[in-house]
């Protein structure tokens, strides 16, 4: 016997069946009522990251935290001392280069933790706990630089677009630095990395921001192409990092 004959001989059995529809429609909303009081409440994303974020160690956020309360007071209480634009320029320079080495430090310290087999296992794998982290600080850290400078582009009658350059490209260029050591397989040596990073650039932010009219608004367009050339480093960077998480390079070697 064919398919097709097997087929018409099974329709033709249906159709000798009676189907009550009023029992039909009971029995189909009985069945949606007992799935909906058996289905398991889903959290939001929002929800699911933020607990993630809640039950991890405190202390690297707390540090993080005093860091940039540390920073506000000491580019204060540097105003208050006669501190000129060019000084208290560098002295911003140097603190964005800190602060971006400090939150992607916490990186290291909190996410990277010999576990990469359970962090996959997550419903938020490190991958994606990394990524949120560095949307967060990230948005933390432009809101912060931001606001600086526009206090000194207010109390200097600065443009802001000048000194926003002056602050943001060291701090790109910071930021690439700390997520190349990040990327390196170090095995437990990216705490002195960053710390000899911190202070090797810092001097240097210092050496550059004392070159003759350097900070002038004569050298704006070599600020800009540095600001884009960091930017665009920065970009490599975390898809570098992304990249080699998904693979375990770096979770099973820092």
């Amino acid at each position: 016997m064919r398919d097709r004959e097997i087929k018409a001989l099974l329709a033709k059995a249906d159709e000798q069946v009676h189907v009550d529809e009023i029992r039909k429609q009971k029995t189909y909303h009985a069945m949606i009522e007992i799935m909906e009081e058996q289905r398991t409440p889903v959290m939001s994303t929002k929800n699911i990251l933020f607990h993630q974020f809640w039950y991890m160690d405190k202390l690297f956020f707390a540090v993080y935290g005093v860091l940039i309360c540390l920073g506000i007071i000491s580019i204060t209480a540097l105003q208050y001392t006669g501190l000129n634009q060019d000084g208290m320029i560098t002295v911003c320079m140097v603190g964005a280069g800190i602060l971006s080495i400090t939150s992607i430090g916490v990186i290291d310290k909190l996410f990277f933790g010999k576990m990469a087999e359970l962090g996959e296992s997550c419903y938020f794998n490190t991958k994606q706990c990394v990524a949120a982290w560095l949307i967060l600080s990230g948005m933390i850290n432009i809101v912060i630089l931001l606001s600086m400078a526009g206090y000194l582009g207010y109390h200097w009658k600065a443009k802001l677009l000048q000194v926003g350059l002056y602050i943001l490209t060291p701090y790109l260029i910071s930021s690439s630095t700390a997520l190349q050591i990040l990327s390196m397989e170090t095995r437990g040596k990216n705490s002195a990395l960053f710390g000899i990073s911190a202070i090797f650039l810092s001097i240097s932010y210092v050496v550059i921001a004392s070159i003759p009219r350097v900070l002038f608004g004569t050298t704006l367009c070599i600020w800009a192409a540095a600001f884009l050339v960091s930017g665009f480093l920065f970009v490599i960077q975390i898809k570098k990092l992304l990249s080699k998480m998904e693979r375990g390079e770096v979770l099973c070697t820092n």
